[in-house]
C-alpha cells in the first residue's frame, strides 16, 4: 500500500536568504494576480468570445513574461509554474461549484509559498535543506524522513519558516477492521460523546485565549499606522492566533489517533459545516473545528485498515434510541434526555451517538475502509410524534 506522507521541518534561513525568499513571494504574487486578471478578461467577453485559459497555456506564456520582468526570472521556473497550477486547480472548484471564484491575493494576508515539486532539483542532505538558488538551509530534522520525498515547499508561519515535504511511503496492507465499531457526536459543550458511554472534553482553545487576543488587538488600534510599533503589535496577535491553531491541532491528531487504534468503524454525522459556522454558534463551531477532526480521522483509520461512514444527522438529537420516536419535546435541555413516548432518559448527546451507530447498522451497505459514505439511509422508518392534528399521533 503506497499513501502520501506529509513532513514538517524548522528551517532556519540566513537573513540573505530570508531576503530573496521574500522577493520570490512578491514576485508569485504578482504572478498569481497577473494570471488571475487574464482568466477575468477572457471570462468579461461575450459568450460567444470568451476564453477559458488553461494552467498549461498560461505556462506557454510565462517564457516572455521571465524575460521581460528579470525580478521574476530569478525564481525557479518550476516554482513559478506551480502557482499557475494551483490556480487552474481553484478555478475547476470554482466551475465545479465545490468553491467560490479565487480571489487576488494582498501582500498584508495572503503569504505564497514556493513549491518545488520535481524532486530531482532539491535534496536533504546532512540533515540540511537544499532549494534551488536558495542553498542549503539550516534545518531541524525532528524525525526521520521516509519514503521516497516528492516535492519540497517553504512556507512562512508568522516569524518563523518551515520546509513542507510530500513523500511517497510504502506500507504493508493493513488487515481490514470492522470491528470495535463506535459513533460519535459532535458539540460544543463535549466536543464529542460516544456511543459507548464516553465523553470527549471540548478544550476550548480560542475561548481560553479570547481576553488576551483582545487586549493584543486594543493595543494594535491604539498604534499610529505605519509605525514598528503596530508592527510589532501585531506580531503578538499572530503568534497568539497561532498558538491556538497549534494547541487545537495538537488535540485533534491525539484524538483521531487514538480512536484509528482501538476501533475498526467510526460513525460520524453528516454536518453542514460551512453553513452552520454562520449562526450564533460560530465561533465555537470554529474552535472545535469538527470538519478539520472528520478530515485527520478519515486518513488515520484508511492508514489503519479501518473506516469512517457518515450517516444522516436530521432528527437524530430528538429521536429517542429506545423506541425510535422523534420528538422535539425530548430534548429538554442541553444535556437531558427524556422520551416523551416510552420515558427513556438518557444524556442527549450520548442518545445521539446511539442513534447514529443504529444508522449505521440499519444501512445494509459494506463498512470498507474507503473515507466517507454519505448516502446512507436508514432501513427502518422512524416513528414521528407530531403535536397536531390528532390522527396523526394516533397513526404512531
Amino acid at each position: 500500500m503506497q499513501i502520501v506522507k506529509a513532513f514538517r521541518f524548522r528551517i532556519y534561513p540566513t537573513p540573505e536568504q530570508i531576503a530573496r525568499i521574500e522577493q520570490w513571494e512578491h514576485a508569485l504574487r504578482f504572478l498569481w494576480n497577473l494570471a488571475h486578471e487574464q482568466r477575468l478578461m477572457g471570462l468579461a467577453r461575450p459568450k460567444a468570445e470568451r476564453r477559458y485559459p488553461t494552467a498549461f497555456s498560461q505556462m506557454r506564456e510565462l517564457t516572455d513574461l521571465r524575460k521581460q520582468f528579470p525580478w521574476l526570472a530569478d525564481v525557479p521556473r518550476d516554482v513559478c509554474a506551480q502557482v499557475l497550477t494551483e490556480l487552474d486547480k481553484a478555478w475547476q472548484r470554482c466551475f465545479g461549484r465545490l468553491g467560490c471564484t479565487p480571489r487576488w491575493k494582498s501582500r498584508h494576508h495572503d503569504p505564497i509559498s514556493a513549491c518545488e515539486n520535481h524532486s530531482k532539483k532539491w535534496r536533504v542532505e546532512g540533515g540540511r535543506v537544499w532549494f534551488p538558488k536558495i542553498g542549503t538551509i539550516r534545518t531541524t530534522m525532528h524525525r526521520p524522513l521516509d519514503g521516497t520525498p516528492k516535492t519540497c515547499t517553504i512556507k512562512r508561519d508568522g516569524d518563523q519558516w518551515f520546509a513542507c515535504i510530500l513523500s511517497r511511503v510504502e506500507i504493508p496492507d493493513p488487515p481490514v477492521r470492522t470491528t470495535p465499531i463506535v459513533a460519535i457526536d459532535r458539540g460544543i459543550a463535549n466536543f464529542g460523546a460516544t456511543s459507548d458511554g464516553d465523553f470527549i472534553a471540548n478544550p476550548q482553545f480560542l475561548k481560553a485565549t479570547l481576553k488576551r487576543l483582545a487586549r493584543a488587538q486594543q493595543t494594535v488600534s491604539r498604534r499610529k499606522k505605519g509605525s514598528k510599533n503596530r508592527e510589532k503589535a501585531k506580531h503578538r496577535v499572530m503568534r497568539l492566533h497561532r498558538k491556538v491553531r497549534r494547541q487545537r491541532e495538537h488535540f485533534l491528531h491525539v484524538q483521531t489517533a487514538r480512536l484509528a487504534k482501538s476501533h475498526g468503524v467510526v460513525v460520524l454525522e453528516k454536518l453542514n459545516v460551512e453553513g452552520m459556522k454562520r449562526s450564533n454558534l460560530g465561533r465555537s463551531i470554529s474552535d472545535a473545528s469538527w470538519s478539520k477532526f472528520a478530515e485527520f480521522l478519515k486518513y488515520k483509520m484508511a492508514w489503519s485498515g479501518g473506516s469512517v461512514i457518515e450517516v444522516p444527522a436530521a432528527y437524530s438529537s430528538q429521536t429517542c434510541a429506545a423506541c425510535g420516536v422523534v420528538d422535539a419535546a425530548s430534548r429538554r435541555s442541553q444535556s437531558e434526555f427524556r422520551c416523551t413516548s416510552c420515558g427513556h432518559s438518557d444524556h442527549a448527546d450520548l442518545n445521539a451517538a446511539k442513534i447514529l451507530l443504529t444508522r449505521a447498522s440499519r444501512s445494509g451497505k459494506p463498512m470498507e475502509a474507503t473515507g466517507c459514505n454519505s448516502g446512507l439511509r436508514s432501513g427502518k422508518r422512524l416513528r414521528v410524534a407530531r403535536r397536531a392534528p390528532d390522527y396523526i399521533k394516533g397513526a404512531t
